[in-house]
């Protein structure tokens, strides 16, 4: 089974919701403007970064979110603190504390599969995905870490 890693160095963005209007009797739908921007950002940097080969067949991806941290999180404790709050940055830099909060972890999948997918680098569709572990954790280095293997 061949895997290839790929780092995405960007911070996860959710999928956002289209946005409809009407206008002359007509539907209009559009996307957000930022999800453009970061959708098209994270194209570019999948097809320049991404040298692995291209996938159509089944396959499993482990994905992992390195999500922003909150400031209090981020925020180096002082000698004086409490034994917990250093046990807790420490666990914070080794990128050991789960993001258990807003945004959905399907949401994250869903805007950099879209991104990948529009690459046309990786894969054919990302319906050829048959396994999936997604994972979001913080960090103080916000990132996006795909492992693709053949099954």
């Amino acid at each position: 089974m061949n895997t290839y890693k790929l780092i995405i160095p960007i911070e996860p963005k959710p999928q956002s919701r289209p946005r409809s209007s009407i206008k002359n009797n007509r539907i209009i739908v559009r996307e957000d403007r930022n999800m453009r921007v970061w959708r098209r950002a994270c194209t570019m940097l999948v097809k320049n970064l991404y040298k692995g080969p291209f996938y159509e067949t089944p396959i499993k991806v482990d994905v992992t979110f390195f999500m922003e941290a909150p400031e209090k999180l981020k925020k180096e404790p002082s000698e004086r603190s409490r034994q917990s709050t250093k046990e807790k940055f420490i666990r914070f830099v080794k990128e050991l504390i789960w993001h258990d909060k807003l945004p959905d972890i399907d949401n994250l999948v869903k805007s950099v599969f879209d991104s990948i997918t529009k690459s046309n680098k990786v894969w054919s569709d990302d319906n050829i995905i048959c396994y999936l572990v997604a994972k979001k954790v913080y960090s103080p280095n916000p990132r996006i870490e795909v492992e693709i293997t053949e099954l």
